[in-house]
């Protein structure tokens, strides 16, 4: 085999490497953290980037604020002062729907008030909030809601529904009387940030619906729910295919998309709480105290619950730190009557792979022919190429796909590349000829220069500023090839510099053109302005040989490589004042 090809295959292989790395990541066997924060990261920024900033008319919500706290005392609140809040909502406000972010586990002590709270719930459209816990000395508290769906509704399939051991739930009382409830419980990212809410939890293996999800299911007239499978299984991300939640809806069917957990991302609007302007807040002591004109949050879905640093349900987000929980929900159950939800579709890991593998076969393929700028400018349009589109997924159609995985195999297999290039430098291409490397030491100590390259080792360096000093005939019927030496980058080539290069490629014009009198000039001229160079000296040594021959009608400026010989020293200094290396 060739060296050349030996030599290609070895760099194929090396450029490969990070493509072999980000695909076992992607396929779930090698877990790199530090890229799930990257496209962590990633989402946040163009979350941001595309939140609305408008305030959401549908959803209000009702604020146990600090205000209301100092007003009428620390929570927990009696129940018959919050059967008075319920029934305000209701008959002066006219709301179409009521859901608690809050929990009553324990009954009143105050006599009364959980009869109350319990008539202002009952035959209304309220939905009561709870939570489950895995803590180990959780116990099971109040009265669970009826499960939304039983495990054969799943055909037997293991569907990663994030399972709880306890719960604590409503008194009895209130449950009856409220029969309607949704788990509150949000689940952080490894980063600690709150980017999506389980739409269903598995307790006893029962699932249950989220808090948002019974909210939505309220408005809509309590639709079933079914399980949405995926039917690409070659695209499935996960071994249940779970890929969404089915309501069926005045005749037609509303999905729901859903990750690997059955949760949603939550579409958040913008910055959280009173002052952040996606939905509109209302203190609860305003409700009590009839400074909110009748009817003003007529038809309008209501959630209740505090924004009051005490209560303890303050957030980490994308927003930000310190967002009310029940802004979460809020944001969640507005993309739900949307039907705009962001969405990890269930092709994308097939979607990451095709990326992996058509981005590092074009780096492949293109960078060993590049130059390092032309190189740095194919894998630049590239990566601009590859985080484009995937903007443009998640923020034209809500899809979130993998990204820091591509990103980073571009930038390792492009850093590879310019390093094997360096590994090969000076390599002969198939069907060329190149002086054997045991000659290169006495080439330039002929010519006078510390470095000797060729036509492809100056098209690798297009920063640099090269000097043509020879073709060489390497053999009989082979065409010369030009040799080069290295002068500076561009940016450092002085202006004298720049004259004395373009002084010697006159020269060499004229000795290729076998005018030897305006050669001799040229050269005398170079050697006023650099008389200490070896090159200068040796073509005027060769112009007063070649005047003693008669002219060569196939001449053509070549050297015979075996006809080179090393000058003896007459200043005891090459003097290659211009040459640097790169």
């Amino acid at each position: 085999m060739p060296q050349t090809l030996i030599q290609r295959s070895l760099r194929a292989a090396v450029m490969l490497v990070p493509l072999l790395l980000a695909a076992l990541h992607a396929l779930g066997f090698i877990r790199t953290n530090a890229l799930h924060r990257l496209d962590h990261t990633a989402y946040d920024m163009r979350l941001r980037a595309s939140m609305p900033g408008t305030l959401e008319p549908r959803v209000v919500i009702v604020d146990i604020d600090s205000e209301s706290l100092a007003a009428i005392g620390p929570w927990p609140w009696p129940r018959a002062q919050l059967a008075h809040l319920v029934d305000k909502l209701f008959e002066q406000q006219e709301i179409a729907v009521l859901g608690f972010d809050i929990v009553f586990p324990k009954s009143d002590p105050r006599a009364g008030g959980d009869a109350a709270l319990a008539t202002a719930l009952r035959d209304r459209p309220v939905v009561l909030g709870y939570f489950f816990s895995n803590e180990p000395t959780a116990r099971n508290t109040g009265l669970l809601p009826a499960p939304v769906m039983s495990g054969e509704a799943l055909n037997g399939r293991l569907v990663r529904v994030t399972r709880w051991d306890a719960y604590e739930s409503n008194i009895p009382e209130l449950a009856q009387a409220a029969p309607r409830a949704g788990a509150f419980n949000a689940l952080p990212d490894s980063d600690g940030v709150v980017r999506s809410v389980p739409l269903l939890a598995e307790h006893q293996g029962q699932a249950y619906e989220s808090l948002a999800l019974a909210v939505f299911r309220r408005v809509l007239g309590s639709p079933s729910v079914e399980p949405g499978f995926a039917t690409g299984l070659l695209m499935g991300r996960r071994v249940s295919d779970l890929e969404s939640l089915r309501l069926a809806h005045d005749g037609q069917t509303l999905t729901i998309p859903v990750d690997e957990r059955v949760a949603a991302l939550v579409p958040y609007r913008g910055p959280g709480g009173p002052e952040g302007g996606s939905f509109q807040y209302v203190s609860a002591v305003d409700l009590l105290s009839d400074r909110v004109p009748a009817a003003q949050l007529r038809g309008r879905i209501v959630l209740m619950g505090t924004t009051a640093p005490s209560l303890k349900d303050l957030r980490l987000t994308p927003m930000g730190a310190n967002y009310p929980g029940v802004e979460a929900h809020a944001n969640l159950i507005t993309g739900l009557l949307d039907g705009r939800l962001p969405v990890k579709p269930d092709y994308a890991l097939g979607y990451e792979m095709l990326v992996l593998v058509a981005s590092s076969l074009v780096l492949v393929g293109l960078l060993p022919g590049l130059g390092v700028w032309s190189g740095a400018a194919l894998s630049a349009a590239l990566l601009g190429m590859v985080i484009g589109l995937n903007s443009w997924l998640q923020l034209r159609h809500g899809l979130v796909l993998p990204l820091a995985g591509s990103v980073l195999m571009i930038l390792f297999t492009a850093a590879l590349g310019v390093v094997s290039q360096r590994w090969t430098w000076g390599a002969k291409p198939p069907g060329s000829h190149y002086p054997p490397a045991s000659n290169l030491a006495k080439l330039c100590a002929v010519y006078g220069v510390d470095q000797i390259a060729t036509e492809q080792d100056r098209q690798r360096q297009p920063g640099f500023v090269w000097q043509e000093i020879d073709r060489l005939r390497l053999g009989p019927d082979v065409p010369p090839m030009p040799i080069y030496a290295p002068l500076s980058t561009s940016g450092e080539l002085a202006t004298e510099q720049r004259d004395e290069l373009r002084l010697w490629q006159q020269a060499l014009r004229a000795w290729r053109a076998q005018d030897w009198d305006a050669c001799d000039v040229h050269l005398l001229n170079l050697q006023r302005q650099n008389a200490k160079k070896v090159l200068y000296r040796l073509y005027a040594d060769r112009v007063a040989s070649r005047r003693q021959l008669p002219l060569d009608p196939a001449w053509d400026g070549a050297t015979p490589i075996e006809s080179l010989q090393t000058p003896p020293s007459r200043t005891g200094s090459t003097g290659h004042t211009m040459s640097k290396s790169p």
